[in-house]
């Protein structure tokens, strides 16, 4: 798990949990809608403050999503896509996030199908425990999320109030 915050202490978020439970169905659909446009350019921005490589950009930058329902907001990335090499991004993904060692050996087959070894040298990250991208990305997204829900939620319980 990446990062969540605690519903079990008393907060806004908190009320506004049990509050969802009564609003009627298309009052949470506005604000699933509303919360999930705003939240992904917050969260493309954040990866690609921490992306520092090309390959980190196209692997897990280009395929970022945001999922909203009506009691969480998920967080994607290095799910869907192919590179331009026809690579599909969830291939590599664990690599451009987590890193690799750098001194091991991989085994690699040339076009007319040798297969030899070769060291990843800089072409990918060296390993690291707690992420390069995503999740400290994601650390540093959810207070904004949680603000940001809590804001589109209020708004739209207000509109809804004043058409009714």
């Amino acid at each position: 798990m990446v990062g969540s915050i605690s519903l079990l202490v008393d907060s806004p978020l908190r009320d506004l949990a049990f509050a969802m439970r009564e609003v009627p169905a298309d009052v949470r659909k506005h604000i699933a809608s509303e919360t999930r446009k705003h939240a992904l350019p917050i969260w493309n921005q954040e990866l690609r403050e921490r992306a520092a490589t090309r390959f980190q950009q196209r692997a897990l930058v280009s395929s970022a999503r945001v999922g909203v329902t009506a009691r969480n907001v998920f967080l994607r990335s290095g799910s869907v896509g192919k590179l331009s090499s026809g690579t599909p991004v969830v291939w590599v993904s664990t690599v451009a996030e987590w890193g690799f060692p750098q001194g091991k050996k991989v085994d690699v087959t040339n076009r007319k199908g040798k297969t030899f070894q070769r060291s990843m040298g800089a072409a990918v990250p060296a390993r690291r425990r707690g992420g390069w991208v995503v999740h400290p990305a994601a650390q540093d997204a959810i207070p904004r999320f949680a603000s940001l829900w809590i804001q589109t939620a209020r708004r739209s319980l207000h509109e809804a109030e004043e058409k009714a």
